[in-house]
Order: structure tokens, then C-alpha cells, then sequence
């Protein structure tokens, strides 16, 4: 095992992505949160952070073909495909009218994205965070 001290790994930056999807995770699946982010920085618009950070952390097609240091169980790559199906549905529910998020969390595609990230979010629990600094065992 390396240290990510000078250069990471491709696995240790493998383990830093799956620590920002939980990250990602965690926002979504809660409303509360979701309100401390908009209040904490309000310059964001958190709707369109909510959507983008998807697509910022996940790679679409992830399950079609995982890479040789996966650092994502199947359990894991199964409870996120519900996710960015969800994290789409509301992106277009949103559309571009730029709604406020107490509009977006009254809508029933983002109630369906809270859920399914909640549900993700369980499944990622089991193994929870892997180390920033140092090489994990494979999954």
C-alpha cells in the first residue's frame, strides 16, 4: 500500500471520489441539509448544486464496465443507478426556471431523489468511508 503524501494512486484517488458520492449522498437525501447549504452559502443555488454534483461525482455507466481498483461494491454501483435515474427525472422536473429550493424540495421528483439518495446512502453505510491518505484492501 502507498501513501497519497506525494502522488496518489489511481486507487487512492478512486477512494477520495467515493468519499465525495457519499458526501454527495448525504446532501441529497436530506432537505435540512440541503437549507444549512443555501443558508451557509448564499451565493449557491443548491437546486442546480443538488443536480451538477451528480454528474461532478458519479460517472454515468459506471456499472457497464467498473475499473480494476473499483473501490464501489455491486451492492453500491446497484443503490446508485436508482440515484442518477431519480437525479435526472428531477433535473427535468426543475427545467430551466431556476426554482428556489423550497419550490424544488415541494416537487415530487426531488422528494423521489431525497429517497432514493437516503436508500443509497444506507447500502454505503455497511463499508461507510475509506481512507483519504492510504490505500484500502480491494472490495
Amino acid at each position: 500500500m502507498r501513501s497519497g503524501a506525494e502522488s496518489p494512486s489511481e486507487r487512492l484517488v478512486e477512494q477520495r471520489v467515493r468519499n465525495r458520492v457519499i458526501e454527495y449522498l448525504e446532501l441529497a437525501a436530506s432537505f435540512d441539509e440541503q437549507q444549512r447549504y443555501e443558508h451557509s452559502a448564499p451565493i449557491a443555488y443548491v437546486p442546480g448544486e443538488v443536480i451538477n454534483q451528480w454528474g461532478d461525482n458519479f460517472p454515468r455507466g459506471l456499472e457497464r464496465g467498473l475499473p480494476p481498483f473499483n473501490v464501489f461494491s455491486a451492492d453500491e454501483v446497484a443503490a446508485l443507478r436508482p440515484v442518477e435515474l431519480a437525479c435526472d427525472a428531477a433535473a427535468r422536473e426543475i427545467g430551466p426556471g431556476f426554482p428556489g429550493l423550497t419550490e424544488a424540495q415541494a416537487l415530487r421528483a426531488w422528494a423521489a431523489l431525497r429517497d432514493a439518495a437516503a436508500a443509497a446512502l444506507q447500502v454505503f453505510a455497511r463499508r461507510g468511508r475509506l481512507p483519504e491518505d492510504v490505500e484500502s484492501p480491494e472490495t
